[in-house]
Protein backbone atom coordinates (compact mmCIF):
# COMPACT_ATOMS: atom_id res chain seq x y z
CA UNK A 1 0.00 0.00 0.00
CA UNK A 2 1.08 3.17 -1.02
CA UNK A 3 1.64 6.47 1.19
CA UNK A 4 -1.01 8.54 1.42
CA UNK A 5 1.37 11.94 0.88
CA UNK A 6 0.02 12.56 -2.89
CA UNK A 7 -4.08 12.24 -1.42
CA UNK A 8 -3.20 14.80 1.10
CA UNK A 9 -1.38 17.09 -1.24
CA UNK A 10 -4.55 16.69 -3.42
CA UNK A 11 -6.31 17.62 -0.88
CA UNK A 12 -4.38 20.38 0.33
CA UNK A 13 -4.27 21.60 -3.23
CA UNK A 14 -8.16 21.66 -3.69
CA UNK A 15 -8.56 24.60 -0.74
CA UNK A 16 -6.23 27.12 -3.12
CA UNK A 17 -3.90 27.41 -0.34
CA UNK A 18 -0.68 25.15 -1.21
CA UNK A 19 0.56 24.38 -4.74
CA UNK A 20 0.71 20.49 -5.46
CA UNK A 21 3.36 19.73 -5.74
CA UNK A 22 4.90 22.14 -3.04
CA UNK A 23 2.72 20.51 -0.35
CA UNK A 24 4.16 17.21 -1.59
CA UNK A 25 7.72 18.59 -0.66
CA UNK A 26 6.33 19.75 2.28
CA UNK A 27 4.48 16.94 3.95
CA UNK A 28 6.27 14.38 6.69
CA UNK A 29 6.04 11.93 9.28
CA UNK A 30 6.11 13.27 12.43
CA UNK A 31 8.43 11.34 15.15
CA UNK A 32 5.70 11.51 17.52
CA UNK A 33 2.68 9.92 16.12
CA UNK A 34 0.42 11.98 19.33
CA UNK A 35 0.99 14.26 16.58
CA UNK A 36 -0.23 12.63 13.61
CA UNK A 37 1.26 9.95 10.86
CA UNK A 38 1.94 13.03 8.35
CA UNK A 39 1.90 16.53 8.92
CA UNK A 40 2.58 19.54 7.21
CA UNK A 41 3.97 22.96 8.06
CA UNK A 42 1.75 26.41 7.28
CA UNK A 43 4.63 28.95 7.90
CA UNK A 44 5.53 29.19 3.96
CA UNK A 45 1.67 30.72 3.78
CA UNK A 46 2.00 33.36 6.21
CA UNK A 47 3.85 35.82 3.55
CA UNK A 48 1.67 35.31 0.74
CA UNK A 49 -1.83 34.72 2.77
CA UNK A 50 -0.66 37.37 5.46
CA UNK A 51 -1.97 35.58 8.56
CA UNK A 52 0.08 33.96 11.06
CA UNK A 53 0.20 30.49 10.58
CA UNK A 54 -1.40 29.28 13.41
CA UNK A 55 -4.21 30.80 11.88
CA UNK A 56 -3.87 29.65 8.96
CA UNK A 57 -3.67 25.90 9.86
CA UNK A 58 -6.81 26.26 11.85
CA UNK A 59 -8.62 27.43 8.53
CA UNK A 60 -7.35 24.72 6.83
CA UNK A 61 -8.58 22.32 9.27
CA UNK A 62 -11.82 23.07 8.88
CA UNK A 63 -11.99 23.52 5.10
CA UNK A 64 -10.08 20.99 3.79
CA UNK A 65 -11.70 17.47 2.62
CA UNK A 66 -9.87 14.06 4.13
CA UNK A 67 -9.03 11.66 1.67
CA UNK A 68 -10.21 8.11 2.14
CA UNK A 69 -8.32 6.19 4.63
CA UNK A 70 -7.85 9.45 6.91
CA UNK A 71 -9.68 9.93 10.04
CA UNK A 72 -9.20 13.51 11.37
CA UNK A 73 -6.54 16.86 10.86
CA UNK A 74 -5.82 18.65 13.55
CA UNK A 75 -4.08 22.21 13.91
CA UNK A 76 -1.20 22.92 16.10
CA UNK A 77 0.87 25.58 16.44
CA UNK A 78 1.34 26.43 12.81
CA UNK A 79 1.03 22.57 11.68
CA UNK A 80 -1.38 20.48 9.83
CA UNK A 81 -1.48 16.75 11.27
CA UNK A 82 -3.45 14.37 9.65
CA UNK A 83 -4.37 10.90 11.48
CA UNK A 84 -4.86 7.36 9.49
CA UNK A 85 -7.83 5.58 10.14
CA UNK A 86 -6.64 2.50 11.56
CA UNK A 87 -9.60 0.38 10.35
CA UNK A 88 -9.30 1.85 6.62
CA UNK A 89 -5.29 1.09 6.75
CA UNK A 90 -5.71 -2.46 8.39
CA UNK A 91 -8.22 -3.87 5.64
CA UNK A 92 -6.50 -2.08 2.74
CA UNK A 93 -3.03 -3.50 3.71
CA UNK A 94 -3.80 -7.01 5.01
CA UNK A 95 -6.23 -7.63 2.15
CA UNK A 96 -3.65 -6.66 -0.24
CA UNK A 97 -0.92 -9.11 1.58
CA UNK A 98 -3.39 -12.09 1.23
CA UNK A 99 -4.53 -11.04 -2.71
CA UNK A 100 -0.73 -10.62 -3.76
CA UNK A 101 1.19 -13.17 -1.54
CA UNK A 102 5.05 -12.94 -1.42
CA UNK A 103 5.12 -10.27 -4.03
CA UNK A 104 2.75 -7.75 -2.04
CA UNK A 105 4.83 -4.63 -2.82
CA UNK A 106 6.31 -5.79 -6.01
CA UNK A 107 5.84 -3.13 -8.73
CA UNK A 108 4.52 -4.38 -12.48
CA UNK A 109 7.22 -5.15 -14.90
CA UNK A 110 8.54 -1.47 -16.41
CA UNK A 111 10.44 -2.67 -19.30
CA UNK A 112 13.59 -1.71 -17.83
CA UNK A 113 16.94 -3.99 -18.15
CA UNK A 114 19.47 -3.79 -14.79
CA UNK A 115 22.54 -5.75 -15.45
CA UNK A 116 24.50 -5.99 -12.20
CA UNK A 117 28.19 -7.36 -12.15
CA UNK A 118 28.93 -9.01 -8.52
CA UNK A 119 31.16 -11.46 -6.90
CA UNK A 120 33.51 -11.37 -10.16
CA UNK A 121 36.56 -13.59 -7.97
CA UNK A 122 39.81 -14.37 -9.53
CA UNK A 123 40.16 -17.96 -10.89
CA UNK A 124 42.71 -19.83 -9.63
CA UNK A 125 41.77 -18.90 -5.93
CA UNK A 126 39.40 -19.87 -3.40
CA UNK A 127 37.15 -17.41 -1.90
CA UNK A 128 37.87 -15.90 0.43
CA UNK A 129 35.81 -13.60 3.04
CA UNK A 130 36.45 -10.45 1.67
CA UNK A 131 34.14 -11.33 -1.37
CA UNK A 132 31.24 -11.64 0.79
CA UNK A 133 30.84 -7.84 0.29
CA UNK A 134 30.36 -7.35 -3.28
CA UNK A 135 28.44 -11.15 -3.74
CA UNK A 136 26.20 -10.56 -1.06
CA UNK A 137 25.55 -6.87 -1.84
CA UNK A 138 25.26 -8.11 -5.66
CA UNK A 139 23.10 -10.64 -4.68
CA UNK A 140 20.46 -8.61 -2.85
CA UNK A 141 20.67 -5.58 -5.46
CA UNK A 142 19.60 -8.29 -8.32
CA UNK A 143 16.94 -9.53 -6.45
CA UNK A 144 15.55 -6.10 -5.11
CA UNK A 145 15.52 -4.93 -8.57
CA UNK A 146 13.89 -7.50 -9.78
CA UNK A 147 11.13 -7.07 -7.05
CA UNK A 148 11.25 -3.37 -8.46
CA UNK A 149 10.08 -4.51 -11.58
CA UNK A 150 13.14 -4.35 -13.94
CA UNK A 151 14.55 -7.39 -15.64
CA UNK A 152 18.14 -8.35 -14.20
CA UNK A 153 20.81 -9.65 -16.12
CA UNK A 154 23.28 -11.18 -12.89
CA UNK A 155 27.01 -11.44 -14.13
CA UNK A 156 29.81 -13.19 -12.75
CA UNK A 157 32.96 -11.24 -14.64
CA UNK A 158 35.33 -13.48 -13.48
CA UNK A 159 38.96 -12.44 -13.23
CA UNK A 160 40.20 -15.63 -15.36
CA UNK A 161 42.70 -13.59 -17.68
CA UNK A 162 45.60 -11.59 -17.04
CA UNK A 163 49.32 -12.21 -15.34
CA UNK A 164 48.38 -14.29 -12.44
CA UNK A 165 47.26 -17.01 -15.14
CA UNK A 166 51.11 -16.57 -16.32
CA UNK A 167 52.14 -16.84 -12.48
CA UNK A 168 50.61 -20.60 -12.28
CA UNK A 169 51.57 -21.76 -15.59
CA UNK A 170 55.39 -20.99 -14.73
CA UNK A 171 54.99 -22.46 -11.15
CA UNK A 172 53.00 -25.67 -12.18
CA UNK A 173 55.68 -26.01 -15.11
CA UNK A 174 58.17 -25.25 -12.70
CA UNK A 175 56.97 -28.12 -10.00
CA UNK A 176 56.97 -30.14 -12.76
CA UNK A 177 53.49 -31.21 -12.30
CA UNK A 178 51.83 -33.77 -14.30
CA UNK A 179 49.94 -32.41 -17.41
CA UNK A 180 48.33 -35.37 -18.86
CA UNK A 181 44.89 -34.87 -18.81
CA UNK A 182 43.51 -37.35 -15.83
CA UNK A 183 45.74 -34.86 -13.99
CA UNK A 184 44.19 -31.51 -15.37
CA UNK A 185 40.89 -32.36 -14.83
CA UNK A 186 41.15 -34.03 -10.90
CA UNK A 187 43.05 -30.48 -10.10
CA UNK A 188 41.53 -28.56 -7.03
CA UNK A 189 41.38 -24.82 -6.30
CA UNK A 190 43.51 -25.59 -2.94
CA UNK A 191 46.70 -27.29 -5.28
CA UNK A 192 45.81 -23.68 -7.06
CA UNK A 193 46.31 -21.67 -4.38
CA UNK A 194 49.73 -23.62 -2.84
CA UNK A 195 50.99 -22.80 -5.84
CA UNK A 196 50.11 -18.85 -5.79
CA UNK A 197 51.67 -19.10 -2.66
CA UNK A 198 54.56 -20.47 -4.08
CA UNK A 199 55.21 -18.31 -6.31
CA UNK A 200 54.73 -15.12 -4.24
CA UNK A 201 57.84 -16.76 -2.14
CA UNK A 202 60.44 -17.57 -4.97
CA UNK A 203 59.24 -14.17 -6.66
CA UNK A 204 60.81 -12.62 -3.61
CA UNK A 205 64.04 -14.36 -3.87
CA UNK A 206 64.16 -14.09 -7.35
CA UNK A 207 62.50 -11.09 -9.23
CA UNK A 208 63.02 -12.58 -12.81
CA UNK A 209 60.03 -14.63 -12.12
CA UNK A 210 57.46 -12.17 -12.46
CA UNK A 211 59.17 -11.43 -15.79
CA UNK A 212 58.77 -15.25 -16.70
CA UNK A 213 54.74 -15.02 -15.67
CA UNK A 214 54.24 -11.63 -17.55
CA UNK A 215 56.12 -13.33 -20.61
CA UNK A 216 53.42 -16.93 -19.82
CA UNK A 217 50.87 -14.67 -20.08
CA UNK A 218 51.77 -13.24 -23.40
CA UNK A 219 52.31 -16.63 -24.47
CA UNK A 220 48.72 -17.76 -23.23
CA UNK A 221 47.08 -14.70 -24.83
CA UNK A 222 48.67 -15.12 -28.42
CA UNK A 223 47.14 -18.43 -28.14
CA UNK A 224 49.54 -21.39 -27.10
CA UNK A 225 47.98 -24.48 -27.33
CA UNK A 226 49.55 -25.78 -24.56
CA UNK A 227 49.60 -22.87 -22.35
CA UNK A 228 45.61 -22.70 -23.32
CA UNK A 229 45.39 -25.99 -21.73
CA UNK A 230 46.87 -25.81 -18.89
CA UNK A 231 44.47 -22.73 -18.05
CA UNK A 232 41.22 -24.45 -18.66
CA UNK A 233 42.00 -26.82 -16.21
CA UNK A 234 43.06 -23.94 -13.71
CA UNK A 235 39.47 -22.40 -14.73
CA UNK A 236 37.50 -25.35 -14.56
CA UNK A 237 38.78 -26.65 -10.91
CA UNK A 238 38.27 -23.33 -9.66
CA UNK A 239 34.65 -23.13 -11.33
CA UNK A 240 33.69 -26.42 -9.37
CA UNK A 241 34.29 -24.98 -6.28
CA UNK A 242 32.54 -21.48 -6.65
CA UNK A 243 29.75 -23.17 -7.56
CA UNK A 244 29.70 -25.46 -4.16
CA UNK A 245 30.11 -21.89 -2.49
CA UNK A 246 27.55 -19.89 -4.33
CA UNK A 247 25.17 -23.21 -4.34
CA UNK A 248 25.65 -23.50 -0.38
CA UNK A 249 24.70 -19.36 -0.30
CA UNK A 250 21.89 -19.25 -2.42
CA UNK A 251 23.10 -17.01 -4.71
CA UNK A 252 23.32 -17.08 -8.39
CA UNK A 253 24.09 -15.61 -11.91
CA UNK A 254 22.52 -15.61 -15.21
CA UNK A 255 26.11 -15.60 -17.05
CA UNK A 256 29.97 -16.37 -16.31
CA UNK A 257 31.00 -14.73 -18.69
CA UNK A 258 34.79 -13.65 -17.43
CA UNK A 259 37.17 -11.73 -18.98
CA UNK A 260 38.60 -14.66 -21.24
CA UNK A 261 35.42 -14.18 -22.99
CA UNK A 262 35.87 -10.51 -24.20
CA UNK A 263 39.39 -12.02 -25.79
CA UNK A 264 38.09 -11.71 -29.47
CA UNK A 265 36.35 -8.47 -29.21
CA UNK A 266 39.44 -6.30 -27.86
CA UNK A 267 40.71 -6.04 -31.30
CA UNK A 268 37.68 -4.38 -32.49
CA UNK A 269 37.64 -1.79 -29.37
CA UNK A 270 41.34 -1.17 -30.22
CA UNK A 271 40.41 -0.85 -33.63
CA UNK A 272 37.66 1.62 -32.81
CA UNK A 273 40.16 3.61 -30.32
CA UNK A 274 42.59 4.42 -33.21
CA UNK A 275 40.30 5.32 -35.90
CA UNK A 276 38.85 7.94 -33.11
CA UNK A 277 42.49 9.02 -32.80
CA UNK A 278 42.09 8.33 -29.00
CA UNK A 279 44.89 5.68 -28.50
CA UNK A 280 48.26 7.49 -27.96
CA UNK A 281 51.78 5.56 -27.18
CA UNK A 282 53.38 6.68 -24.27
CA UNK A 283 56.51 4.88 -22.55
CA UNK A 284 55.88 2.21 -24.75
CA UNK A 285 51.90 1.60 -23.79
CA UNK A 286 49.14 2.41 -25.38
CA UNK A 287 47.23 4.59 -23.37
CA UNK A 288 43.75 6.96 -23.49
CA UNK A 289 44.63 10.81 -21.83
CA UNK A 290 41.76 12.08 -19.59
CA UNK A 291 43.91 15.28 -18.96
CA UNK A 292 40.45 16.92 -19.54
CA UNK A 293 38.66 15.25 -16.73
CA UNK A 294 41.11 15.80 -14.48
CA UNK A 295 42.27 12.18 -14.39
CA UNK A 296 45.48 10.02 -14.78
CA UNK A 297 45.44 8.30 -18.55
CA UNK A 298 43.71 4.90 -19.03
CA UNK A 299 46.04 2.29 -19.36
CA UNK A 300 45.05 -0.20 -22.66
CA UNK A 301 47.46 -2.15 -23.80
CA UNK A 302 51.22 -2.70 -22.41
CA UNK A 303 54.74 -2.45 -23.83
CA UNK A 304 54.78 -6.26 -24.40
CA UNK A 305 51.39 -6.25 -26.49
CA UNK A 306 49.04 -8.21 -23.40
CA UNK A 307 45.82 -6.00 -22.15
CA UNK A 308 44.95 -5.25 -19.13
CA UNK A 309 41.35 -4.69 -16.73
CA UNK A 310 40.05 -1.75 -18.76
CA UNK A 311 40.82 -2.96 -21.89
CA UNK A 312 38.75 -6.10 -21.34
CA UNK A 313 36.38 -3.80 -18.99
CA UNK A 314 35.64 -1.91 -22.13
CA UNK A 315 35.20 -4.55 -24.76
CA UNK A 316 32.62 -6.26 -21.71
CA UNK A 317 30.50 -2.74 -21.50
CA UNK A 318 30.37 -2.61 -25.07
CA UNK A 319 29.25 -6.22 -25.11
CA UNK A 320 26.51 -6.03 -22.22
CA UNK A 321 25.20 -2.85 -24.00
CA UNK A 322 24.50 -4.60 -27.43
CA UNK A 323 23.50 -7.52 -25.91
CA UNK A 324 21.40 -6.52 -23.74
CA UNK A 325 20.30 -2.92 -23.91
CA UNK A 326 20.49 -2.36 -20.56
CA UNK A 327 18.90 0.64 -18.84
CA UNK A 328 21.54 0.34 -15.87
CA UNK A 329 24.97 -1.09 -15.85
CA UNK A 330 26.05 -1.55 -12.04
CA UNK A 331 29.31 -2.76 -10.87
CA UNK A 332 29.23 -3.98 -7.09
CA UNK A 333 33.31 -3.69 -7.15
CA UNK A 334 35.25 -2.66 -3.40
CA UNK A 335 35.75 1.31 -2.43
CA UNK A 336 39.29 0.88 -3.74
CA UNK A 337 38.19 0.71 -7.70
CA UNK A 338 36.77 3.81 -8.11
CA UNK A 339 39.57 5.48 -10.43
CA UNK A 340 39.43 2.50 -12.31
CA UNK A 341 35.86 2.65 -13.46
CA UNK A 342 35.92 6.36 -13.56
CA UNK A 343 38.41 6.15 -16.35
CA UNK A 344 36.85 3.36 -18.11
CA UNK A 345 33.52 5.31 -18.16
CA UNK A 346 35.05 8.18 -19.12
CA UNK A 347 36.73 6.96 -22.28
CA UNK A 348 33.56 5.41 -23.39
CA UNK A 349 32.38 8.89 -23.12
CA UNK A 350 35.53 9.88 -25.20
CA UNK A 351 34.38 7.03 -27.99
CA UNK A 352 31.08 8.82 -28.04
CA UNK A 353 28.86 6.08 -25.70
CA UNK A 354 26.26 7.94 -24.56
CA UNK A 355 24.90 5.30 -22.50
CA UNK A 356 28.38 5.56 -20.16
CA UNK A 357 25.91 7.87 -17.76
CA UNK A 358 23.89 4.44 -17.72
CA UNK A 359 26.89 2.95 -15.82
CA UNK A 360 27.70 3.09 -12.55
CA UNK A 361 30.08 1.93 -9.65
CA UNK A 362 28.55 0.65 -6.47
CA UNK A 363 31.06 1.00 -3.99
CA UNK A 364 31.27 -0.29 -1.13
CA UNK A 365 33.71 -0.57 2.39
CA UNK A 366 36.24 -3.32 4.30
CA UNK A 367 35.92 -5.98 6.52
CA UNK A 368 37.47 -4.68 9.92
CA UNK A 369 37.96 -7.19 12.65
CA UNK A 370 39.23 -6.19 16.59
CA UNK A 371 42.94 -6.21 16.59
CA UNK A 372 44.76 -4.95 19.91
CA UNK A 373 41.75 -3.29 20.67
CA UNK A 374 41.49 -1.71 17.61
CA UNK A 375 39.57 -1.46 14.93
CA UNK A 376 41.75 -2.68 12.02
CA UNK A 377 41.47 -4.38 8.12
CA UNK A 378 42.40 -7.92 8.41
CA UNK A 379 41.76 -11.66 8.32
CA UNK A 380 39.06 -12.75 10.25
CA UNK A 381 40.05 -15.33 12.67
CA UNK A 382 38.29 -18.53 12.55
CA UNK A 383 41.30 -20.83 13.66
CA UNK A 384 42.81 -21.33 9.98
CA UNK A 385 42.88 -18.90 7.08
CA UNK A 386 40.04 -15.98 6.13
CA UNK A 387 38.81 -18.42 3.41
CA UNK A 388 34.92 -17.87 2.89
CA UNK A 389 33.88 -21.16 3.54
CA UNK A 390 36.17 -21.53 6.90
CA UNK A 391 34.01 -18.56 8.04
CA UNK A 392 30.80 -20.68 6.78
CA UNK A 393 31.42 -23.88 8.94
CA UNK A 394 32.98 -21.76 11.78
CA UNK A 395 29.25 -19.72 12.18
CA UNK A 396 27.86 -23.13 11.31
CA UNK A 397 29.32 -24.30 14.25
CA UNK A 398 28.33 -21.67 16.80
CA UNK A 399 24.56 -21.96 15.48
CA UNK A 400 25.10 -25.37 16.36
CA UNK A 401 25.88 -25.60 19.72
CA UNK A 402 23.08 -22.92 20.10
CA UNK A 403 20.44 -25.30 18.68
CA UNK A 404 21.74 -28.39 20.58
CA UNK A 405 21.46 -26.63 23.53
CA UNK A 406 18.02 -25.27 22.69
CA UNK A 407 16.28 -27.43 20.45
CA UNK A 408 18.10 -30.87 19.76
CA UNK A 409 15.91 -33.13 18.72
CA UNK A 410 15.74 -30.54 15.62
CA UNK A 411 15.39 -32.11 12.23
CA UNK A 412 18.12 -30.77 9.33
CA UNK A 413 20.00 -29.14 12.17
CA UNK A 414 22.97 -29.28 10.65
CA UNK A 415 21.54 -27.42 7.49
CA UNK A 416 19.59 -25.10 9.38
CA UNK A 417 22.27 -24.12 11.35
CA UNK A 418 24.77 -23.35 8.43
CA UNK A 419 21.66 -21.24 6.29
CA UNK A 420 21.36 -19.64 9.81
CA UNK A 421 25.22 -18.72 10.04
CA UNK A 422 25.07 -17.31 6.38
CA UNK A 423 22.18 -15.24 7.39
CA UNK A 424 24.11 -13.90 10.47
CA UNK A 425 26.96 -13.05 8.30
CA UNK A 426 24.76 -11.17 5.40
CA UNK A 427 22.68 -9.34 7.46
CA UNK A 428 25.68 -7.73 9.88
CA UNK A 429 27.05 -7.05 5.98
CA UNK A 430 23.78 -5.41 4.79
CA UNK A 431 22.47 -4.16 8.05
CA UNK A 432 24.70 -0.49 7.63
CA UNK A 433 25.08 1.63 4.51
CA UNK A 434 27.59 -0.17 2.03
CA UNK A 435 29.69 2.66 2.14
CA UNK A 436 30.83 1.90 5.90
CA UNK A 437 33.25 -0.38 7.35
CA UNK A 438 31.93 -3.26 8.25
CA UNK A 439 32.72 -4.75 11.95
CA UNK A 440 33.30 -8.44 12.36
CA UNK A 441 32.55 -9.90 15.89
CA UNK A 442 31.92 -13.37 16.22
CA UNK A 443 29.19 -12.52 19.33
CA UNK A 444 27.83 -9.85 18.05
CA UNK A 445 27.55 -11.15 14.43
CA UNK A 446 25.92 -14.76 16.29
CA UNK A 447 23.71 -13.06 18.64
CA UNK A 448 20.09 -13.52 18.94
CA UNK A 449 19.33 -10.22 20.34
CA UNK A 450 19.78 -6.51 18.89
CA UNK A 451 20.41 -5.91 15.42
CA UNK A 452 21.55 -8.85 13.81
CA UNK A 453 20.80 -11.40 11.64
CA UNK A 454 19.29 -14.09 14.13
CA UNK A 455 17.26 -11.94 15.64
CA UNK A 456 14.90 -11.05 12.65
CA UNK A 457 14.96 -14.49 11.56
CA UNK A 458 13.60 -15.35 15.55
CA UNK A 459 11.08 -13.09 14.79
CA UNK A 460 9.82 -15.34 11.59
CA UNK A 461 10.48 -18.16 13.41
CA UNK A 462 7.78 -17.20 16.20
CA UNK A 463 5.38 -16.11 13.44
CA UNK A 464 5.65 -19.51 11.52
CA UNK A 465 5.40 -21.34 15.02
CA UNK A 466 2.08 -19.42 16.00
CA UNK A 467 0.62 -20.54 12.17
CA UNK A 468 1.41 -24.17 13.44
CA UNK A 469 0.27 -24.20 16.59
CA UNK A 470 -3.03 -22.73 15.27
CA UNK A 471 -3.48 -25.30 12.27
CA UNK A 472 -5.23 -23.28 9.99
CA UNK A 473 -5.05 -20.20 7.49
CA UNK A 474 -7.21 -17.89 8.12
CA UNK A 475 -9.60 -16.23 4.69
CA UNK A 476 -10.02 -12.80 4.62
CA UNK A 477 -13.95 -12.95 5.13
CA UNK A 478 -13.24 -14.13 8.74
CA UNK A 479 -11.80 -10.79 9.91
CA UNK A 480 -12.70 -8.28 11.75
CA UNK A 481 -10.35 -5.33 11.00
CA UNK A 482 -11.73 -3.55 14.33
CA UNK A 483 -10.24 -5.85 16.08
CA UNK A 484 -6.66 -4.55 14.61
CA UNK A 485 -6.46 -1.33 15.52
CA UNK A 486 -4.89 -1.18 18.89
CA UNK A 487 -0.92 0.46 19.19
CA UNK A 488 0.60 -2.90 18.98
CA UNK A 489 -1.48 -3.89 15.81
CA UNK A 490 -1.58 -0.86 14.09
CA UNK A 491 2.04 -0.55 15.08
CA UNK A 492 3.26 -3.38 12.87
CA UNK A 493 0.42 -2.88 9.88
CA UNK A 494 1.60 0.59 9.62
CA UNK A 495 5.04 -1.24 9.32
CA UNK A 496 3.72 -3.54 6.77
CA UNK A 497 2.34 -0.77 4.84
CA UNK A 498 5.63 0.74 3.98
CA UNK A 499 7.10 -2.58 2.11
CA UNK A 500 6.53 -1.05 -2.12
CA UNK A 501 8.36 2.27 -1.14
CA UNK A 502 10.88 0.59 0.65
CA UNK A 503 11.92 -1.36 -2.15
CA UNK A 504 11.82 1.64 -4.45
CA UNK A 505 13.83 3.51 -1.40
CA UNK A 506 16.58 0.98 -1.47
CA UNK A 507 16.81 0.59 -5.81
CA UNK A 508 17.26 4.89 -5.85
CA UNK A 509 20.22 4.46 -3.83
CA UNK A 510 21.56 1.22 -4.57
CA UNK A 511 21.44 0.40 -0.78
CA UNK A 512 20.54 -3.29 0.65
CA UNK A 513 20.62 -1.84 4.00
CA UNK A 514 17.33 0.32 3.55
CA UNK A 515 15.43 -3.16 3.24
CA UNK A 516 17.79 -4.59 6.08
CA UNK A 517 16.58 -1.93 8.49
CA UNK A 518 13.21 -2.18 7.21
CA UNK A 519 13.50 -6.28 8.59
CA UNK A 520 14.40 -4.93 11.87
CA UNK A 521 11.44 -2.74 12.04
CA UNK A 522 9.39 -5.62 11.13
CA UNK A 523 10.94 -8.08 13.72
CA UNK A 524 10.68 -5.56 16.61
CA UNK A 525 6.89 -4.48 15.75
CA UNK A 526 5.73 -8.36 15.33
CA UNK A 527 7.60 -9.26 18.76
CA UNK A 528 5.96 -6.58 20.71
CA UNK A 529 2.42 -7.46 18.98
CA UNK A 530 2.85 -11.26 19.73
CA UNK A 531 3.88 -10.10 23.33
CA UNK A 532 1.16 -7.73 24.11
CA UNK A 533 -1.70 -9.03 22.28
CA UNK A 534 -2.45 -12.77 22.73
CA UNK A 535 -3.49 -14.37 19.32
CA UNK A 536 -4.54 -18.25 20.54
CA UNK A 537 -7.07 -19.02 22.92
CA UNK A 538 -8.22 -15.17 22.50
CA UNK A 539 -11.31 -13.72 21.74
CA UNK A 540 -9.87 -11.93 18.41
CA UNK A 541 -7.84 -15.10 17.31
CA UNK A 542 -9.01 -14.95 13.65
CA UNK A 543 -8.20 -11.72 13.39
CA UNK A 544 -4.41 -11.62 15.56
CA UNK A 545 -3.98 -14.77 13.92
CA UNK A 546 -4.29 -13.02 10.30
CA UNK A 547 -2.07 -10.53 11.08
CA UNK A 548 0.43 -12.65 11.77
CA UNK A 549 0.29 -15.03 8.98
CA UNK A 550 0.71 -11.49 6.64
CA UNK A 551 3.44 -10.69 8.65
CA UNK A 552 4.97 -13.57 8.14
CA UNK A 553 4.31 -13.35 4.33
CA UNK A 554 5.53 -10.26 4.31
CA UNK A 555 9.09 -10.62 6.50
CA UNK A 556 9.86 -14.09 4.37
CA UNK A 557 9.65 -11.91 1.33
CA UNK A 558 11.93 -9.10 2.97
CA UNK A 559 14.51 -11.65 4.54
CA UNK A 560 14.35 -13.21 0.71
CA UNK A 561 15.12 -9.83 -0.88
CA UNK A 562 18.26 -9.39 1.25
CA UNK A 563 19.34 -13.12 0.23
CA UNK A 564 18.50 -14.34 4.23
CA UNK A 565 17.27 -18.23 4.87
CA UNK A 566 13.53 -17.49 5.77
CA UNK A 567 14.02 -20.31 8.70
CA UNK A 568 10.99 -21.56 9.93
CA UNK A 569 12.05 -23.37 13.10
CA UNK A 570 15.29 -23.35 15.18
Amino acid sequence: MNSFNAEIAKALAATGAFDEEAALKLISVPPDTSHGNYTIPCFSLAKTLRKAPKLIAEDLAAKVQLPAGLSKVEAVNGYLNFFIDRGFLAKSTLDEIAAKGLEYGHAAPNGKVVCIDYSSPNIGKELAFHHLRSTMIGNSLARIYKAAGYKVERINHLGDWGTAFGKLIVMYLREKLPTDDATLNALTVKELNILYASFSKASKEEPGLEDEARAAFTKLEQGDEFYRKLWTAFRAATLKELMRIYDMMGVSFDHYTGESFFEDKIPAVLDELREKNLLVNSQERDVVMLDEFDLNPCLIRKSDGSTLYATRDLAAAIYRKKEYNFDKCLYVVDLGQALHFKQVFHVLKKMGREWYKDMYHIPFGVILQMVDGKWEKGKTRTGTASLLRDVIEAAQKKILEFINEKNPGLENKELIARQIGISALTFNDLKNSRLKDVRFDWDAVMSFEGDTGPYVQNAHVRLCSIMRKAGYTVPVADVDYAQLTDDAAYSLINILAKKGEKILAAVKDDEPSVLAQYALEIAEAAHKFIHEDRVLGSAEEKSRLFLVQSTQIVLENVLDLLGLFPIRQM
